[in-house]
């Protein structure tokens, strides 16, 4: 999936590193379809029995493949969650574990249940489709150029902040999710996006 894809680093990986400006006065849209993409970043946690904190890759197919790379999370080590033709299969160092939901998996690794097939749309900066979440979003506030800022859906709050501009779309470095007691950070330092076209590297000064 890699090949043909087009990095754009938001955050500041290697110093001297260029950093992709603000989406600001409009500019960029937000995506409307499935997206490919890697998201390499950081992703925290809070609910009631814990907290934790865990380096991110993910990689999202336009269908329903994934790969999902948590590596320190609980101290445990790497936890690698994957689609698969029968299922879902998490491994970690305690061996593999199976399931027909992605959900159910990392309830049982993280002590609490992630919408996986919404957050893919979420960590793009947009709601996701009834089709998928079953019921529409509630938009509770909106940035300066009218785009989404919070919503709710599926009993979660998702509030996207500091946008960025990468290849023409308006994406988020940072997303909350919150559901009750339970909280996510997820922070995006970079991601590349299934657009034609030779790759584009951002050069160090």
């Amino acid at each position: 999936m890699r090949h043909g894809l087009k990095w754009a680093w938001i955050v500041l990986v290697v110093t001297g590193c260029a950093v992709l400006p603000p989406a600001e006065d409009g500019e960029g849209r937000l995506p409307e379809d499935p997206m490919a993409f890697v998201l390499e970043g950081k992703v925290a946690w809070r609910h009631p029995e814990g907290r934790g904190s865990a380096n991110m890759s993910w990689t999202q197919e336009v269908g329903d493949s994934f790969r999902l790379l948590l590596t320190g999370p609980l101290g445990q080590g790497a936890v690698l969650l994957e689609s698969h033709a029968g299922g879902v299969r998490l491994d970690t160092p305690e061996g593999p574990r199976y399931a027909d939901d992605a959900d159910e998996l990392l309830a049982a690794t993280l002590g609490f249940s992630v919408p996986v097939a919404q957050a893919r749309y979420w960590v793009l900066g947009v709601p996701a489709p009834v089709a998928v979440a079953g019921n529409p979003a509630q938009v509770a506030e909106r940035d300066a150029h009218g785009r989404p800022a919070a919503v709710t859906q599926s009993a979660w709050q998702i509030e996207w902040s500091d946008r960025r501009l990468v290849d023409d779309y308006a994406l988020p470095r940072r997303v909350q999710l919150e559901r009750g007691d339970t909280r996510l950070t997820v922070v995006i330092g970079a991601w590349s996006l299934a657009e034609s076209g030779p790759p584009a590297a951002l050069t160090a000064n």
